[in-house]
C-alpha cells in the first residue's frame, strides 16, 4: 500500500474523524508526502466512485459511510463505481457462546468494517454484560462493563457505525436462567415467565441499562425461537393459552418501555410463523398467520427475517413480503457468514445463500441487511477468518457483478491476508455430491464432527459410509491440501490464524488415520500393527493435540476475552485421555487382559445420522 496524503482544509470536516482513526493502522495522513486522497460529496446518496487522476486519487461519495471504503479501494489501487442500495449494511457479532471479543479487538473489526463500507454492527449478549443489581449477568462469562460497551461505541461513532445492541427478552436465556435465584422467572430452560410482574422488571432494568449504554436508539430484542412458550411453569400456573396471545402480549409490554426509553424495538420475525405453522416451520412459505394476530403486532417494532439456509431467491423473495405483511413496517434482512459450529468460514456455503439473499433483497426493495456471525457449540471458530466473507458480501451488495479479482485485491489490502488461501481453508467443512437441501447437516461434513468423535467409540466415522464410501479419503485429500498450503503461512495472525487452521487439518488428518489403522489391526489381529499404535500412531497425535491446544490460546487470547476458552480445553484435552485410554485397552488385547475392545464390536446400519455439536456426539450417552 502506498501512503494517501489528505488535506484538512480539503476535506469535509465530518470525515476528518474517520480518517485520523483508520491512520491508527493504515497509511493515511495529513500533510505528509505521497499521493493525494481528495473527497467530494456527491448528491447521489447510493453512490461511491473512485477515480485515479495525476498523482492522487478523487473519491466521490454520497453518503459520509461510504467514504473510507473509497479510501481503501484508493489504497488497493483500484477505480470503482458503485452504487450502495443499502440504507444499513452491517454484522451482528455473537458474543454469548463463550467468545466475548475484547474492546481491542473489536476495534480492529470496526477499522475494517468501515473500509468495506459496513455502517452499522449489532453486539449479540445475551446475559454477557454487567446489569447493575444481578450478579449472576454473565458470571464468569466475560460479561462487559457499562465502560467498555461506551468505549465501543464511541469508537465506532468516529468510523460512522451505528452500534446496536442485539439482546434476548423472552427465549435464549438459559445462561441465566439455570441460576435457581430466577426459577421465579422460568417458564421452561430458555423462556421466560410471561405474564409475571418479576420478568417486566427485569427486562426494564435490562432496556433501561443498554439506553444509557449505547447512542444509538435502535434496539434488537430477539424473542426468537420460544417455541415451548407457555408451556413450562406457565401451563402450571395459568393452564393451556394460545401462544400467539402470550407473545403479542409480552410483546407489547416491552415496546411500551421502549417507548418510555425512546428505544426503536427489533425483533426476529421467526415465531409468528412457526406458531401458525403444525411442524413449527419457519421457511414453510404456504403458512397463513392470522389477521387476528397480524392487527395485534405492535405498529413500533420492526420485524427481522433471518434466513441462513435458503439458496433460492424465491423464497427470499416470498418471505421477506410476507414479514412485512405482518404489521406493515419494511423488514429487516439477516444472512449470516458462516462461523458456528465451525473451526473456519464455511465460505461455500456463506456464498450459497447470502449471494440469493442479495438479490432478492434488491428486487422487494428491502433497504436493511445484515449478515451475522454466531458461535454456537463454543465460538471455537477463528472469527478473523469470516472478513473475507464480509469483503466478498460487500462487493456482491454494491455491484451488479461479482469479481473475483477485485475482492481478492481489495481484501489483501484490508486484511492483509491471501483470500484465495482464505477460501480454501473453508474447505474444512466439506461439501461432498449429495443434493444440496435447505437441511445442511445432510450435505456438509464439518471438521468438528470429527474431531469431537471419540476415537474409541466413533459415533461418526460408523456413519461416514452414508454420506460417500470413501469419504474418509475424500478428507485426507482436502485436509492435507490445507495442511500443505498454509505451511509457509503459519505464523501470520493478520485475518485468521493460518497456525490454527493448520493444526487443526494436522489433527485430523492423524486422527484418521489412525482409525484406518485400528479398524485394520483388530480385525486381522495383528500384534505388530496394534504396537505400533500405542508406540507410535497415538503418541504423534497427543502431541498434535496439544499443538493444536497452543494454537487455539494464541488465537483465542488475540481476539476474545479468557472466559470460554475452558471450553475447547475441556474437550481437546479429553480427547488427549481417550486416547490414552485407547492405548491401555490395546496394551491390554496384546497382554490376553482382554478378548477386544468393545465400542469396536458395536455395529449399525450407517443412516447418514452425523451430528456435529460436541455434546451430541462425545458420547454415548446424552447427559452432556
Amino acid at each position: 500500500m502506498n501512503l494517501l496524503i489528505w488535506n484538512p482544509n480539503e476535506t469535509d470536516p465530518a470525515l476528518h474523524e474517520t480518517l485520523q482513526t483508520l491512520s491508527e493502522e493504515y497509511p493515511l495522513r495529513e500533510g505528509e508526502r505521497g499521493e493525494t486522497l481528495v473527497f467530494r460529496k456527491t448528491e447521489e446518496m447510493e453512490c461511491l466512485r473512485v477515480s485515479r487522476y495525476g498523482n492522487g486519487w478523487e473519491v466521490e461519495y454520497g453518503r459520509e459511510d461510504l467514504a473510507a471504503r473509497g479510501a481503501a479501494y484508493a489504497l488497493s489501487g483500484q477505480e470503482c463505481s458503485e452504487r450502495i442500495p443499502f440504507r444499513t449494511h452491517g454484522i451482528l457479532f455473537d458474543c454469548t457462546r463463550g467468545n466475548v471479543i475484547t474492546v481491542e479487538h473489536f476495534k480492529f473489526w470496526l477499522r475494517r468494517l468501515s473500509l468495506m463500507g459496513y455502517n452499522m454492527a449489532m453486539i449479540y449478549v445475551k446475559d454477557a454484560y454487567q446489569l447493575p443489581g444481578e450478579p449472576y449477568f454473565g458470571y464468569m462469562r466475560g460479561a462487559y462493563s457499562m465502560e467498555e460497551i461506551r468505549e465501543i461505541d464511541a469508537y465506532a461513532r468516529k468510523l460512522k457505525i451505528e452500534m446496536i445492541a442485539s439482546i434476548q427478552a423472552l427465549g435464549h436465556m438459559e445462561p441465566i436462567l439455570r441460576w435457581p435465584t430466577y426459577n421465579g422467572i422460568r417458564d421452561t430452560a430458555d423462556v421466560l415467565l410471561v405474564d409475571e410482574p418479576k420478568t417486566c422488571e427485569l427486562i426494564e432494568k435490562i432496556l433501561t441499562f443498554w439506553s444509557s449504554a449505547l447512542t444509538s436508539r435502535r434496539i434488537h430484542l430477539g424473542m426468537d425461537e420460544t417455541k415451548s412458550l407457555g408451556r413450562g411453569k406457565y401451563l402450571n400456573l395459568h393452564g393451556y393459552r394460545n401462544p400467539f396471545e402470550l407473545y403479542n402480549r409480552h410483546l407489547r409490554r416491552v415496546c411500551e418501555i421502549c417507548e418510555r426509553l425512546k428505544l426503536r424495538p427489533i425483533i426476529w420475525s421467526d415465531m409468528y410463523f412457526c406458531f401458525a405453522n403444525r411442524r413449527m416451520a419457519y421457511y414453510d412459505t404456504e403458512t397463513v398467520v392470522p389477521e387476528e394476530v397480524r392487527r395485534e403486532i405492535p405498529k413500533t417494532v420492526q420485524l427481522s427475517y433471518w434466513d441462513y439456509y435458503s439458496r433460492d431467491e424465491a423464497t427470499y423473495e416470498t418471505m421477506l413480503r410476507r414479514t412485512q405483511e405482518l404489521n406493515g413496517n419494511p423488514p429487516f434482512m439477516a444472512s449470516g457468514i458462516w462461523t458456528w459450529a465451525l473451526h473456519w468460514t464455511d465460505f461455500e456455503q456463506t456464498f450459497a445463500t447470502v449471494r440469493p439473499c442479495i438479490a432478492a433483497c434488491r428486487k422487494t426493495g428491502v433497504r436493511e441487511l445484515i449478515y451475522t456471525l454466531w458461535g454456537d457449540d463454543g465460538g471455537y471458530c477463528d472469527f478473523d477468518s469470516a472478513l473475507a466473507g464480509l469483503a466478498w458480501a460487500a462487493d456482491c451488495a454494491f455491484n451488479r457483478a461479482e469479481n473475483h479479482d477485485r475482492t481478492a485485491r481489495f481484501y489483501h489490502t484490508v486484511c492483509g491476508s491471501d483470500y484465495d488461501l482464505q477460501l480454501l481453508c473453508g474447505g474444512l467443512s466439506y461439501t461432498h455430491g449429495g443434493p444440496v437441501t435447505r437441511e445442511w447437516w445432510y450435505f456438509k461434513f464439518k471438521s468438528a464432527a470429527l474431531l469431537w468423535d471419540d476415537p474409541i467409540m466413533g459415533i461418526v466415522w460408523k456413519e461416514m459410509p452414508a454420506y460417500e464410501k470413501d469419504l474418509p479419503e475424500k478428507l485426507l485429500a482436502v485436509y492435507s491440501e490445507i495442511r500443505t498450503r498454509t505451511e509457509p503461512h503459519r505464523g501470520e495472525l493478520e485475518a485468521g490464524s493460518f497456525d490454527y487452521v493448520w493444526n487443526v487439518a494436522n489433527v485430523l488428518i492423524l486422527k484418521i488415520r489412525l482409525r484406518k489403522a485400528l479398524e485394520h489391526a483388530c480385525g486381522n489381529r495383528n500384534a505388530a500393527e496394534l504396537r505400533n499404535l500405542v508406540t507410535d500412531s497415538i503418541p504423534e497425535i497427543l502431541e498434535a493435540l496439544d499443538a493444536l491446544l497452543n494454537a487455539f490460546r494464541i488465537q483465542w487470547n488475540r481476539s476474545f476475552k479468557p472466559f470460554g476458552m475452558e471450553l475447547m480445553q475441556i474437550r481437546l484435552g479429553g480427547q488427549k485421555e481417550r486416547y490414552r485410554e485407547l492405548a491401555r485397552r490395546i496394551s491390554e488385547l496384546l497382554e490376553g487382559k482382554r478378548n477386544a475392545i468393545d465400542e469396536l464390536e458395536q455395529n449399525i446400519q450407517p443412516a447418514g445420522q452425523i451430528l456435529t455439536r460436541y455434546a451430541e456426539i462425545a458420547t454415548g450417552g446424552f447427559f452432556l
